[in-house]
């Protein structure tokens, strides 16, 4: 995340793996607050990408029939390497070597990928035997701790529009999707959250994905909301969201986190989520206490030892169950900020997208940030 005095303030990260889907943020939401670095006028955000995986070795190929332009850096007279769709030219694979990355029969600190002209292109990276992604802007690949870092720069609104796109389903109600845009692009405006990079493609910062389609819905919700920020006290807020909120919101004092002069994120109610009740059930081993309900650094710290889906949402009822805790909840995530259950099913009902982001966030307003 990136945040500023009008929220938490958090403590720029070196690259982390998330905490999972449905513990979004909330992990740097209860950290202790730390100033960092004021947001950049943002048309160009660096996102590190797929470190989850801890990558060794890496795939990088052009996307359709796009040209590649790969250059050593770091060192004067280094070698330049081209990806197309010709055969024999279509993919490279990178892997580190202690402080080195390697590119086929090269070595170099780090390599820049761009197009021929050394602007933004459309190209995809793998990870072999995990996961394929496509990416649109300037790749940067090098070594830390025997692995390799990736870093895409890519334009804010491609950005806002892959996270959309990731954390949406793209036939949502087009007003709920600018609502989630607008809220996304908000996050990515308010300060960043890495030292390395601005965010990770993680739920840690922001989930990501790759752009959709020009003609997508999300697409288009992006394009109308272009600019668009919530602003709290003149300053972008670093918008918080949650899957389901079980019928109502939470301020940061009812998951345990003092918002000092930052915006509180008022508990509201959410009509969508007390008509569409939603029930998860599981069992967790014994522990020393019973998980405490509504408690989120607890949340987060039996989720990773039992798994994210044993306890996927902040309000739970407990009861001892032979040996174990048998755990039941009407939520999904930390249940603070906009809920993206109810947001659908406000915009379903004819809200608009304004109507549903001055609902979740109140006294807060629209700003337009170029």
């Amino acid at each position: 995340m990136r945040m500023t005095s009008n929220a938490l303030l958090f403590k720029p990260q070196r690259f982390t793996c998330g905490i999972g889907r449905f513990g979004l943020w909330v992990l740097a939401l209860l950290l202790p607050a730390m100033a960092v670095s004021p947001a950049r006028a943002q048309q160009e955000i660096r996102f590190g990408v797929l470190g989850l995986f801890h990558p060794r070795e890496m795939v990088l190929e052009p996307e359709g029939r796009g040209v590649l332009s790969i250059t050593a850096q770091g060192e004067a007279g280094g070698p330049a390497l081209v990806l197309n769709d010709e055969p024999g030219h279509r993919q490279i694979v990178f892997h580190a070597e202690e402080a080195r990355v390697v590119a086929g029969t090269h070595s170099a600190d780090s390599w820049l990928v761009t197009s021929r002209g050394g602007g933004m292109v459309a190209f995809q990276l793998i990870v072999p035997g995990k996961l394929r992604r496509t990416y649109v802007g300037r790749l940067t690949l090098e070594a830390q701790n025997g692995e390799l870092l990736a870093v895409v720069s890519m334009e804010r609104e491609t950005a806002v529009a892959s996270i959309v796109a990731a954390e949406m389903v793209g036939n949502s109600p087009i007003e709920a999707l600018k609502a989630q845009a607008v809220a996304t692009r908000s996050f990515l405006t308010a300060g960043q959250r890495h030292l390395d990079f601005d965010f990770c493609d993680t739920t840690h910062c922001q989930f990501l994905k790759s752009p959709p389609e020009p003609t997508s819905q999300v697409f288009q919700a992006v394009e109308a909301t272009r600019g668009l920020v919530i602003a709290y006290r003149g300053k972008p807020l670093a918008a918080m969201y949650s899957p389901r909120c079980g019928g109502r919101t939470h301020s940061l004092r009812d998951v345990g986190a003092d918002p000092g002069s930052g915006y509180p994120y008022f508990a509201v109610p959410c009509v969508w989520c007390r008509r569409h009740p939603f029930t998860w059930q599981s069992t967790i081993g014994k522990s020393a206490h019973a998980p405490e309900p509504g408690n989120e650094r607890e949340r987060i710290a039996q989720a990773r030892q039992w798994g994210w889906s044993a306890i996927p949402g902040s309000d739970f009822t407990v009861r001892d169950d032979n040996g174990g805790w048998r755990l039941e909840g009407h939520s999904v995530g930390h249940g603070v900020g906009m809920c993206q259950h109810g947001a659908v099913g406000m915009a379903a009902a004819g809200n608009n997208f304004r109507e549903i982001l001055s609902h979740y966030y109140p006294n807060t307003l629209l700003l337009l940030q170029p």
